[in-house]
């Protein structure tokens, strides 16, 4: 099922390589919600790891509200709504052939994550706002990590901190694209223990 949402998205070959490996493992844990931690209009690599996913950023709204509508409207059609939450948050509904779910947060990813997590991916681990949580902060890692189910996955582009210490192991590398304050290769983990 995710696997073929690589096919809507002009990603480069290595890139496509790599995220095809990914939609096919992480597909048993498409029934927890997939959080994506900053670049949020790169709209494509979510879609990729779920049917129900929040984006948690803390840039200005206004203009990643837009980027997100920008890739949407070349894949798909889609509705979006204003949420009731304490921060600025957004739903967006989008049909690829199924229905899928895209919160967008405008918050603080290391306090305001789900309970429960399936997927936890972040590609830019340092945020613009002095206020928000650092997730290259081992504290704050940890305690997102703590939430991914036993089974679930970590995806990590640029994050220094080594994820194999709070009961994850690594399964394989590849190219992940993107703005990179250091050269990194995307990394999927998946939990095999919890703390």
């Amino acid at each position: 099922m995710l696997l073929e949402r690589v096919d809507l998205f002009n990603f480069e070959k290595n890139e496509t390589i790599f995220l095809k490996k990914v939609c096919k493992e992480v597909e048993s844990v498409i029934e927890y919600p997939a959080v994506y931690a900053g670049s949020s209009d790169d709209v494509e690599h979510g879609i990729l790891l779920g049917n129900k996913i929040i984006f948690i950023d803390s840039h200005v709204p206004e203009v990643n509200i837009n980027g997100i509508k920008e890739k949407l409207k070349s894949i798909s059609e889609f509705r979006i709504e204003k949420l009731n939450l304490s921060f600025p948050a957004w739903r967006f509904y989008i049909d690829i052939g199924e229905k899928v779910i895209l919160d967008y947060w405008c918050a603080d990813a290391t306090v305001y994550l789900p309970e429960i997590i399936g997927v936890y991916f972040v590609k830019v681990p340092l945020p613009k706002e002095i206020r928000v949580g650092n997730i290259c902060d081992e504290k704050n890692l940890f305690k997102a990590l703590s939430k991914v189910v036993v089974g679930g996955y970590y995806l990590e582009r640029e994050c220094p901190i080594n994820p194999e210490k709070f009961g994850f192991r690594h399964l394989f590398s590849g190219e992940l694209s993107g703005l990179s304050i250091r050269s990194a290769k995307g990394n999927l983990y998946k939990k095999i223990i919890s703390f």
